[in-house]
C-alpha cells in the first residue's frame, strides 16, 4: 500500500488537550476496504458514543468519491482527514477527480429507499450535524458535536 497514516496524533501545549488528528489517503476502493477496520477503531477511540454512525457517513463519503468522482481513474486519490477539537469532530472527505454538484434527492418512496444507489448524501446528513462542499464538490466536509 502507498498510503500515508497519521493515526492517533494528540497535541498537548502546557498540559492542555489541543486536538486529535487522523488522516490517510487512498488510491483504490479496494485499498480503502483493507483499511476499514483501522477508520472504525481510531473512530472508536476519538468518538466512542458516535463511532458506528460515524463510520458509516465516512464510508458513504469514500464510496462516493470513488464511485462518482474518479470513476476509476488512474492516478486519482481520496484522503480522510479527521480533527478532534475538543467538543467538536471534523471529518474531511476529499479527493482530486471530478467534482459533483450535490442534488437533492427524495428517499420517501419505497423505490428510493430500496434503490441500490442515490442514498449516499442522506445518509451522511442523518449522522452528522453539518454538511457543507467545497473545492468545486471534491470535498465532503462533516461535523459532529460530541457533547
Amino acid at each position: 500500500m502507498s498510503n500515508d497514516y497519521i493515526f492517533g496524533v494528540t497535541i498537548y501545549k502546557g498540559g492542555l488537550f489541543l486536538l486529535e488528528i487522523f488522516d490517510c489517503t487512498y488510491t483504490s476502493l479496494e485499498e480503502f476496504c483493507l483499511a476499514r477496520d483501522t477508520i472504525r477503531e481510531n473512530l472508536q477511540k476519538i468518538c466512542p458514543k458516535h463511532s458506528i454512525q460515524l463510520f458509516v457517513a465516512v464510508n458513504e463519503a469514500v464510496n462516493n468519491a470513488f464511485l462518482h468522482g474518479i470513476n476509476d481513474n488512474k492516478g486519482t486519490q481520496v484522503t480522510i482527514n479527521m480533527l478532534k477539537d475538543n467538543d467538536e469532530l471534523r471529518i474531511a472527505v476529499s479527493h482530486n477527480g471530478e467534482g459533483f454538484i450535490p442534488q437533492y434527492t427524495d428517499c420517501s418512496t419505497l423505490d428510493q429507499v430500496y434503490s441500490e444507489s442515490g442514498r449516499g448524501i442522506d445518509i451522511i446528513k442523518h449522522y452528522v450535524d453539518s454538511l457543507e462542499y467545497s473545492v468545486c464538490g471534491r470535498e465532503v466536509i462533516m461535523r459532529k458535536k460530541l457533547n
